[in-house]
């Protein structure tokens, strides 16, 4: 009978190396490679990998956060990232999805984004673009194949379930029943290309 062969040991696992600017950098950069992201979401990243190299050399938490922070400043002043310009393209990219406005706030709060660069997107969606939230309850009745894509039998039965949908996603109830009693598809699409006459 043979004898088993002996497993390989596993190695340990390298301890990290201790935190600095340069490394810092290097990780943020790395990421911004790969992800848009917020200064928020970037510092918050940048703790979160770093931690077992802060407990491991037992370094200050406040001084790796301070360190954290003057590099994220550095790289925004570089013009490498700008939260306007990330809330701007969220805020469309959202609206492209058929999201109210309430709820394209909402996630750019989420987002750690303050205030001005909220309110500066929805401006820039609203007054510049023309986006209403009537038209945010087109795209998303299209999505969803809801109202005039329904057959006409089934329509009546499906109603609750779709007002309460659309309500759900920071329409109005107003919106979301004057959406929900268009008859056809073109007069959807009207709304959402500009070519129809319709206000709430």
């Amino acid at each position: 009978m043979m004898e088993d062969e002996e497993k390989p040991k596993k190695r340990a696992p390298r301890p990290p190396k201790p935190v600095t600017p340069a490394r810092v950098r290097e990780q943020a950069l790395r990421y911004l490679d790969r992800f848009a992201a917020t200064t928020d979401k970037l510092k918050r990243h940048l703790m979160t990998k770093n931690r077992r190299a802060i407990q491991h050399h037992s370094q200050d938490e406040e001084e790796v956060f301070q360190m954290i922070e003057e590099t994220v400043e550095k790289i925004v002043k570089q013009g490498l990232m700008d939260d306007q310009k990330y809330a701007d393209a969220k805020a469309r990219s959202l609206s492209r999805q058929g999201k109210s406005t309430r709820h394209i706030r909402q996630k750019l709060f989420s987002l750690g984004l303050n205030e001005g660069y909220t309110e500066h997107a929805l401006e820039e969606l609203t007054e510049v673009e023309g986006y209403t939230d009537l038209i945010g309850a087109a795209k998303y009745v299209r999505k969803r194949k809801f109202g005039p894509y329904k057959e006409p039998d089934t329509r009546e039965e499906r109603r609750d379930k779709e007002l309460g949908a659309l309500m759900r996603n920071g329409y109005s109830f107003e919106i979301a029943t004057k959406i929900l009693s268009l008859e056809t598809v073109e007069e959807l699409e009207d709304i959402i290309f500009g070519t129809g006459d319709y206000h709430v």
